[in-house]
């Protein structure tokens, strides 16, 4: 198979083109074959009037006799494969997404993986750029641009790099949060794989919000994203001063309810109301200026010799009893 490298335009222009030879293509089995050739034809000669630079283009001239000799444009057949190539500043931009202050800058986030990939496409979030080494992955997104094995190594994060990876826009992430129902609280949690295992269990057990004080680990940290599995596409995060969380959800009605050694057992505790679940660092607990607003302090009961549970195992649970509990 040849392959060209033509531009995005282009790129456009010829997955247009390919739709009309796909409607042909029925019609062609009971027509002569110059029906399918017109209609390609009326189509390229549409696209050149409002891509006036492709009418001395070389390279569209040399695919638009491929199509006419062939009577098919090949996304549908094989014959020409067309593909993009991401210039220098593409892969300089998503190797410096791995830096928190280009994130920000940027406001995008990298996702890596086909699972995460293709969800991030039909969250509908907006795709900034996206890249792979599969050429089928390729022809189902025609916005995707081909890169080679060392590329993808130059841009993804991982050890073993995924043959997929997009550049996403992040969401702006609320400052006060509009809470209708649970919610859960996570104060000082650093640690990216807690943060994003935590977030996938909120979203398993039904919670949509996170309030996190502003020391917690960044929402688009590459690590919390892939440990979150796909539920950072799809839940609320707030970011707020330790200092205000306490009043703002007592003032809004919520109980808040700490994870915390010294306190009943959650296994008998009845869930009444709109719950606050707070969750504190493994290092340092739940602090003062929170704990001071707290209803009641729950532990999970044990009897190993281990100091605790591990923050996201202690989420799961109380977020578990808060799911059987409203069942």
């Amino acid at each position: 198979m040849d392959m060209h490298i033509v531009s995005a335009h282009e790129r456009l222009a010829f997955r247009d083109i390919a739709h009309v030879g796909a409607c042909c293509e029925d019609e062609a089995n009971t027509q002569e074959d110059g029906y399918v050739q017109n209609c390609l034809h009326a189509a390229w000669l549409s696209l050149t009037k409002i891509l006036p630079e492709s009418r001395d283009n070389q390279t569209l001239k040399m695919h638009h006799k491929a199509i006419f000799e062939n009577n098919r444009f090949l996304g549908n057949a094989g014959i020409v494969r067309l593909t993009m190539q991401p210039q220098k500043k593409d892969i300089r931009l998503i190797r410096s997404l791995h830096l928190k202050k280009f994130r920000i800058q940027e406001g995008l986030f990298i996702a890596e993986g086909k699972k995460m990939v293709t969800e991030a496409i039909q969250s509908g979030h907006e795709i900034h750029s996206l890249f792979t080494t599969d050429e089928g992955f390729a022809s189902d997104y025609p916005e995707a641009m081909m890169v080679n094995g060392k590329e993808m190594e130059q841009m993804s994060s991982f050890s073993s790099p995924s043959p997929y990876l997009a550049a996403i826009r992040q969401r702006r992430l609320q400052t006060i949060p509009a809470i209708m129902s649970d919610v859960l609280v996570l104060d000082g949690i650093s640690d990216p794989g807690n943060f994003g295992t935590i977030m996938r269990s909120a979203e398993w057990f039904g919670i949509q919000q996170l309030i996190c004080t502003q020391d917690c680990v960044e929402f688009y940290n590459p690590k919390v994203i892939q440990a979150s599995m796909g539920s950072v596409l799809r839940m609320e995060a707030s970011y707020m001063d330790e200092k205000l969380i306490g009043n703002f959800l007592a003032e809004a009605g919520f109980i808040l309810i700490g994870a915390a050694l010294g306190g009943k057992s959650v296994y008998d505790y009845h869930f009444e109301g709109k719950s606050a679940i707070v969750i504190g660092s493994e290092s340092h607990g739940i602090r003062p200026a929170i704990k001071d607003h707290l209803t009641v302090i729950l532990e999970i009961p044990g009897s190993g010799r281990a100091e605790s549970l591990n923050a996201s195992v202690a989420a799961g649970v109380f977020m578990s009893e808060l799911f059987r509990r409203r069942s």
